[in-house]
């Protein structure tokens, strides 16, 4: 059976070859979570990428590909920073085409909601969170 691809690193794959975005977060694009070594230096800029809920596209078919709602979310050393961040994210999302990063092939990432400010929960870092919904292989592609 075939490996089946991974959305989240395809995603921060993209992103990191992305020229503004790598720029404004110095690398540092991580998904599912920042490392503990990460965490301990916040808040600066950073992107974590977490696939979440949504409607599939695909869902009563037999198609190797799906959607998935993706969120992003943006940090900085301050909110005006951290929007920044969000900023050339999302331009590079919106501009994904069909493609393969990291072993998946991803066709596009539409916005699925606006950014929202706001501060993570507990350690109150400044950050951007926005949604996207990302239409994707599921079987993993070798590059």
């Amino acid at each position: 059976m075939p490996e089946a691809a991974d959305i989240e690193a395809g995603l921060v794959a993209f992103l990191k070859a992305d020229l503004a975005t790598s720029t404004a977060t110095a690398g540092r694009i991580f998904g599912g979570e920042l490392p503990e070594a990460e965490a301990a230096a916040m808040p600066r800029a950073a992107i974590v990428l977490r696939a979440s809920g949504g409607v599939s596209l695909t869902g009563e078919s037999y198609l190797e590909h799906d959607t998935q709602r993706v969120d992003v979310f943006a940090f900085a050393a301050t909110p005006r920073a951290a929007a920044g961040v969000m900023r050339a994210a999302a331009r590079a999302l919106r501009s994904l085409r069909r493609s393969v990063h990291a072993g998946c092939l991803i066709h596009w990432a539409n916005s699925a909601s606006s950014a929202i400010a706001g501060r993570e929960p507990v350690t109150e870092w400044p950050r951007q969170f926005q949604s996207f919904q990302v239409m994707h292989g599921l079987v993993a592609i070798e590059e």
